[in-house]
Formats: C-alpha cells, sequence, structure tokens
C-alpha cells in the first residue's frame, strides 16, 4: 500500500468485547448477529455471512481478493461451488444494508470484495 492510503485506512474499530463497529452497526462475529445502533434492530447472520463480513469489516475501504476471501470461509480459493456461495452470501448481506446509503459491499470486477462506509 502507498503509505498516504495505509494512514487514510480505516481499520476496524474493536470495542474491549472483541466487536467490529462500522457506520451505524456493530458486528459481535463469535455470536453472529449484526446489530444496528440508530435502529436498534439486532439481525441473526449465519456463521458464514458474519464471517465474510468480519473480513470485510476488518478490511474496510480495501478490496478483498475473492481467494483471500474464500481460503480464509471455505479453505478452498478455486473451487467453482465455494465462489458461486461466496457471491450467494454477498447478497444477502447486501440486502441487509440496501436502505442504509452510508454502507456498500462493492464489487471489484475481477479482484475482490470491499466494505465501503461513507461518513
Amino acid at each position: 500500500l502507498h503509505p498516504r492510503v495505509r494512514r487514510q485506512r480505516q481499520m476496524c474499530k474493536e470495542t474491549e468485547e472483541g466487536l467490529c463497529k462500522f457506520g451505524n452497526y456493530t458486528l459481535d462475529a463469535e455470536h453472529a448477529t449484526l446489530r444496528n445502533s440508530e435502529s436498534g434492530k439486532s439481525t441473526t447472520l449465519t456463521a458464514r455471512e458474519a464471517q465474510i463480513l468480519q473480513l470485510l469489516a476488518e478490511n474496510k475501504g480495501e478490496v478483498v481478493r475473492r481467494e483471500v476471501i474464500l481460503n480464509r470461509c471455505w479453505d478452498k480459493n478455486d473451487d467453482y461451488f465455494a465462489s458461486r456461495s461466496l457471491d450467494v452470501f454477498v447478497t444477502k448481506l447486501r440486502k441487509l444494508f440496501e436502505t442504509d446509503p452510508m454502507i456498500e459491499i462493492k464489487t471489484v470486477r475481477g479482484v475482490g470484495l470491499m466494505l465501503v462506509v461513507n461518513n
């Protein structure tokens, strides 16, 4: 990374309880829950959704390569079925944030995914 980009990079803000905060959301990956602090609504995620979201949140504002996600969440990096499953999980995660214009999961074509939090 370019030094200027590295300084501007926003890492996942973890609390003492190991929770990951981004935008109005708090992710508890261990218990697979996502809480919106603005509405107070809590959503239960699947373990895999929580893993993917945690990986994206920890690298907020950076592209996470598909191979990295597949390796961490499926222990595979070139399996067609795991790759298609990733697409399904990302679609489900995008639906969770569709009413929040501040949060977006972007696809960087041919590279990977990026969690963008607009303040």
